[in-house]
């Protein structure tokens, strides 16, 4: 909140781009009744599934029913699907967050494999993303179904002025202390990270 309160001081506009899951779900609800001037905040997604707008696995959705309510209705939501082709959908996209680039807050989360974003271990596509350094977006393809993920690229994420990661679990704090010897995704932004919030349980 203070970052994004400087933000909208400095520049008058602030830029928040948040992860899904059930992790952070509390933190976007706590963060819809802060009082600011969420009318000036643009918000986007780390990632998405290609899955219907409409469905339980939408990364958009969540946002929509958790953040973007109470104090915070006002606020605008880019998500990250636009076209129905799979392909033309990552044009879109990459034209729509120039926009959101770059963030003045990114939350990153983490997987049971060590994935962030839709960054994922032995997907070639991933390994593109995270060697790309054009700052950009990309398809990956995930080792469960949907397959289909649309992700912010590494260059992207850490080029952002705050980077956080949050995620809970005693066996996530294994592989994240693990992730740069098993050279799991989420390594990629270890020097980037400002904070890591985790719980055990």
């Amino acid at each position: 909140i203070s970052i994004l309160n400087k933000s909208l001081s400095d520049k008058g506009q602030a830029t928040m781009l948040l992860s899904g899951g059930n992790t952070p779900k509390n933190l976007y609800h706590k963060l819809s009744q802060v009082d600011m001037e969420w009318e000036k905040v643009d918000i986007g997604l780390v990632d998405e599934r290609f899955v219907d707008k409409d469905s339980s696995l939408s990364n958009e959705k969540m946002i929509r029913n958790t953040l973007i309510q109470n104090k915070a209705s006002s606020a605008k939501l880019t998500g990250m699907l636009h076209e129905k082709a799979y392909d033309e959908n990552l044009a879109a996209a990459k034209e729509k967050y120039k926009s959101l680039h770059p963030a003045d807050v990114l939350l990153l989360g983490m997987g049971d494999d060590g994935h962030t974003a839709s960054l994922f271990p032995n997907d070639p596509l991933s390994e593109e993303a995270a060697n790309e350094i054009n700052a950009g977006l990309s398809n990956t393809s995930a080792p469960t179904e949907p397959k289909k993920r649309i992700t912010l690229n590494k260059s992207f994420i850490n080029e952002s002025k705050n980077v956080f990661l949050m995620f809970s679990g005693q066996n996530k704090g294994v592989i994240f202390e693990k992730s740069i010897e098993m050279g799991y995704p989420i390594k990629h932004f270890i020097p980037t990270v400002k904070a890591v919030y985790y719980a055990h349980k």
